[in-house]
């Protein structure tokens, strides 16, 4: 195809603009300068780099080999300094947060502490660049216990006191105790436990004249540690008694930054008065002798913050539980102690041949014994006269010695020998199977004695048994129930008792010179101190009655169902004050802590912030108000009573008596109002009368019989001898409440409003006391209490655990020191021989012949074993006591345990043995890494729980609902 274009030669073209001259070509630079610029850029840079680092800080870690110490014991700290390259170390500085300081040159430092209290350590290393490196962002905290017990306690009692002090999160600024510049300090000072010495010496016979000496609370002193003047309130010379101690709370500004160290001073005085009648009349004059303790709280001020770990934890590996309790523990002996504070330990510390299996109370795993007993195996015999036990080998003490079949004997034996004890012991509930009558102090001769409780078990060295031999047929369960109990079913090391107290001699006459150890008197003060057990705790000090410090047992035997420790430290400390306990929860000084219902909101104000949970749980455990039918040291007009009972000893001996007060009792507004049920919309307790709790088998509701009436109140009170022997005079009668008891102070108050509507001239006192003082208060003949609020916790789920201690009158002569009758009869003169004795108990005498009869049927063979019988007799019993009113009844309790959120394990503790208070604290975890979180002012963690928890008994149908707060709800329980 042709184009339309014609074809030719080309023929150049012609310019188009201006003519470009050609420029020559530049001189090339050469390759090897732009090298040698290009060097020397990055030698500037390295050397700005190396300079860069090379005046850098570095950083430093502090760590310890135990963030717990008691005061007067000492830790070590080592710093892991990681200086610039090239650059040394040359030196640290220590701030141990206590206000003592140390230089060192190598990387560790020990340190002694001598006041209890919380500190942080600061540690700043000196570099060979000039420059320094500090752990500022991460101080080190360390928790300093109260000092340990002496081996041999004052047997006369404490003349100190500690304090307790903590600081207000919420009013305090952001972050407290890690505050800006500025910044400012809620602080709360209490006492944490009071003095308890008395000591009274005859300076006159004939005028039955006395000296008594006391030691009191006279002073608090709160030292900012910053120059400025200390608050003090109180003076040395003006005591105060356990009802009514000082606090201090000051709310202070910390103008300069630095570490400093706020203290409290608790100052105690040696007081003397001379009266008749072995009793000091208020107001003692002071003998000038006082004792100061101190604790202490470290205080950063500036650009400051805490070393966390995962979770933003405190402390890890230490758990702190602060308590409710007043006054310790009684004894940390299984054989004795029979309280609720000591039973903590002991769980911890000491193993059964049985344990419950979990939250069962029909399950059981062998622990010392390798395997559980039963007729298919041969361990028990077909009529159930017989159970043998195969000891596990191997298990050891915590002190090395091995665990042996003789162990299992002389624990049980000891138990059974010290049953008829006072304070009133444990070993009635073992007692049962191998001694008629259950008590000691009821076998007529010594040889007698030992026949019955040497025979009552045998032991096999060479097949490794022990065997026990019963009186009357038992089933298992019950049998398996009661073995379980560490109160009487403990095995202790019996080479380590022998090793500090008196040995058990197997004679007739050294079974029966044993006895005599079970009288608090004659405490054995290594035994009421110490323990040595095979379970996955064991002491590491006790501070009674301020707090006991438990560590894992090395030598510990993992098995199936029974846990090793997963911390390395649980501090139970004792604090009265109920604000201090629930400061140190939020603030992370404490890890759970005991809050009382009438706190409620705090409780839920913390789990609604993230910090805290709330666990509610259902239990068997009872309360209610005591009436003492033989007040020690009362009489009308005289003040020889240390309680202020100015009545008649036998004053409640009356029938009508007890019926007028029970009447002005205000059942309702207790449960509903002070309580606290429908006032916070939470179940902290149901009505009941009896004693069986609901949940057990043999349960009735009784509760339609408690009804108040003023009207009916004042009819029985106008029936009474009193009124018609001393018409309008009126009399004095003393409440008793423990002092951690707030909730029931309150309601003592306002029963005591109605009770002196009863007539004229009534005057009623409120006396708060320490939990420990009315224990050993509760000694037959000698309790000076009038009216007192205590309770029970289920030592095994059957009816005879609840109609024995709390039902069953005495018939003893009426001044024998051992009466045969419950726990709290004997305490309160409840004896038939006694009513028999007094013109206004005979009408009383029949019906309390039916209540002991109906509970002995229950306790003792063809019967015993009969279900049917059990719950019809203790029905019976339960009624006929019900309508005598030896007790007001208050409630049957729901506790709750408040914890922090970082703590876990809290619904592996609802076995009711447990009382929804006392705690296995193997069963708990705590983070216990030492990898570092990020640094929070607050040391907090936020969690979600659930908006309602329901935690159900393993043996009851009841539930514990509370309602949705902020979203959140948690879970919590205590105990007296």
């Amino acid at each position: 195809m042709q184009s339309a274009e014609p074809q030719g030669e080309p023929v150049p073209s012609g310019p188009s603009g201006p003519e470009i001259t050609p420029v020559a070509p530049k001189r090339k630079f050469p390759r090897i300068f732009l090298i040698l610029i290009i060097v020397a850029i990055i030698v500037i840079a390295g050397l700005g780099a190396f300079a860069f680092v090379y005046l850098g800080t570095g950083s430093i870690l502090v760590t310890s080999n135990n963030q717990f110490v008691a005061a007067g014991g000492s830790t070590t700290f080592s710093a892991t300094v990681t200086p610039p390259a090239f650059v040394t170390k040359t030196g640290l500085e220590w701030n141990f947060g206590d206000g003592q300081k140390q230089t060192t040159t190598t990387d560790t430092a020990p340190h002694t502490y001598s006041t209890p209290g919380n500190y942080f350590v600061l540690a700043t290393a000196t570099l060979s660049n000039g420059k320094v490196t500090d752990n500022s962002q991460g101080l080190f905290p360390v928790q300093v216990g109260a000092a340990p017990a002496p081996a041999n306690p004052n047997p006369l009692g404490i003349t100190t006191s500690l304090g307790a002090l903590a600081f207000n999160k919420t009013l305090s600024s952001s972050g407290a105790p890690f505050i800006p510049t500025g910044g400012h300090i809620v602080f709360v000072g209490a006492v944490g436990q009071p003095s308890k010495f008395k000591y009274v010496t005859l300076v006159d016979p004939l005028a039955n004249r006395y000296t008594n000496y006391s030691w009191n609370v006279t002073k608090l002193k709160l030292d900012f540690g910053d120059g400025s003047t200390p608050v003090t309130v109180g003076t040395d010379a003006v005591p105060h008694p356990a009802s009514d101690e000082p606090n201090v709370t000051s709310d202070h500004s910390y103008a300069n930054g630095g570490i400093f160290l706020a203290t409290l001073q608790v100052t105690t005085g040696n007081f003397s008065n001379t009266q008749t009648n072995r009793t000091p009349v208020w107001q003692p004059v002071a003998t000038g002798e006082t004792q100061t303790t101190t604790v202490g709280m470290t205080v950063p001020v500036g650009s400051y913050h805490p070393l966390t770990y995962s979770g933003n934890v405190i402390k890890p590996g230490i758990i702190t539980n602060m308590e409710a309790v007043t006054g310790g523990y009684t004894s940390l002996d299984p054989a004795l102690d029979y309280e609720s504070t000591g039973f903590e330990v002991i769980a911890n510390v000491y193993e059964e041949l049985i344990q419950y299996n979990g939250t069962s109370t029909s399950e059981f795993v062998p622990v010392i014994a390798d395997q559980i007993p039963s007729v298919a195996n041969g361990q028990i015999t077909p009529d159930f006269l017989n159970y043998t036990f195969h000891i596990r080998q191997g298990l050891k003490f915590s002190n090395g010695d091995p665990v042996t079949p003789l162990d299992v004997k002389y624990s049980i034996t000891r138990t059974m020998l010290m049953n008829s004890g006072s304070p009133f012991p444990p070993g009635w509930i073992i007692s049962q199977f191998f001694i008629p009558g259950q008590f000691i102090a009821g076998i007529a001769t010594a040889a007698e004695t030992y026949s019955l409780v040497n025979d009552a078990i045998t032991v096999n060295d060479t097949a490794q048994t022990v065997r026990f031999h019963l009186i009357a047929p038992a089933p298992p369960l019950l049998f398996f129930q009661v073995m379980a109990d560490p109160l009487g079913g403990a095995i202790v090391d019996h080479l380590w008792l022998e090793s500090t107290g008196p040995k058990l001699t197997w004679t007739p006459s050294g079974f029966v010179d044993y006895e005599n150890y079970s009288f608090l008197k004659n405490y054995v003060p290594a035994w009421r101190n110490g323990a040595v057990g095979s379970g996955p705790f064991m002491i590491d000090y006790v501070a009674n009655p301020d707090a006991v410090v438990l560590k894992p047992n090395p030598l510990f035997q993992v098995l199936p169902g029974v846990q090793a420790a997963t911390v390395s430290k649980v501090v139970l400390q004792y604090v009265a004050d109920a604000a201090t306990r629930e400061l140190s929860l939020e603030s992370g000084q404490a890890d759970i802590a005991g809050i009382p219902a009438d706190h409620f909101p705090v409780a839920q104000r913390l789990a609604g912030l993230g910090l805290a949970r709330i666990q509610f749980n259902p239990t068997l455990n009872m309360f209610w108000w005591n009436f003492n039918l033989e007040i020690y040291q009362s009489a009308v007009g005289s003040t020889a009573n240390p309680y202020g009972n100015q009545v008649p000893p036998d004053f409640f001996v009356d029938l009508n008596m007890r019926k007028a007060f029970a009447y002005a009792y205000n059942y309702g507004q207790y449960i509903d109002q002070i309580l606290g049920n429908k006032k916070f919309g939470a179940t902290f307790g149901t009505p009941f009368n009896g004693i069986i709790p609901n949940g057990m088998v043999g349960y009735e509701n009784l509760s339609a019989l408690n009804i108040f009436n003023m009207d009916m109140a004042r009819t029985f009170y106008n029936a009474t001898a009193w009124v018609r022997d001393h018409g309008t005079a009126g009399f004095t009668i003393a409440i008793n409440v423990e002092n951690a008891d707030t909730v029931n102070r309150a309601e003592a108050a306002a029963w005591a409003q109605n009770i002196k509507q009863l007539g004229p001239n009534i005057n009623v006192l409120i006396k708060p006391i320490s939990f420990a003082e009315m224990i050993s208060d509760s000694v037959p003949h000698q309790n000076p209490m009038g009216i007192y609020f205590l309770g029970w916790l289920a030592d095994y789920p059957f009816p005879t655990d609840y109609t024995l201690p709390m039902l069953m009158p005495a018939d003893s002569p009426v001044n024998s020191d051992t009466p045969n009758g419950g726990t709290y009869p004997n305490a309160n003169g409840y004896n038939i021989q006694y009513l028999a004795a007094n013109p206004n108990g005979t009408n009383q005498v029949a019906d309390s012949i039916k209540i002991r009869n109906w509970i002995n049927d229950t306790l003792n063979p063809p019967n015993a074993t009969n279900l049917a019988i059990v719950v019809d007799d203790s029905q019976k019993a339960q009624r006929a006591f019900a309508n005598l009113w030896y007790y007001v009844p208050a409630f049957q309790q729901f506790t709750f345990f408040t914890f922090r959120t970082w703590i876990t394990g809290m619904d592996l503790e609802l076995n009711p043995t447990l009382g929804g208070a006392d705690i296995l604290y193997n069963l708990l975890t705590k983070p216990s890494t030492t990898t570092v979180s990020g640094a929070s002012a607050d040391g907090l963690a936020a969690a979600s729980s659930p908006a309602i928890v329901e935690v159900a008994s393993a043996t009851s149908s009841l539930k514990a609902v509370i309602p949705q707060v902020a979203g959140r709800l948690a879970d919590h329980r205590q105990r007296w």
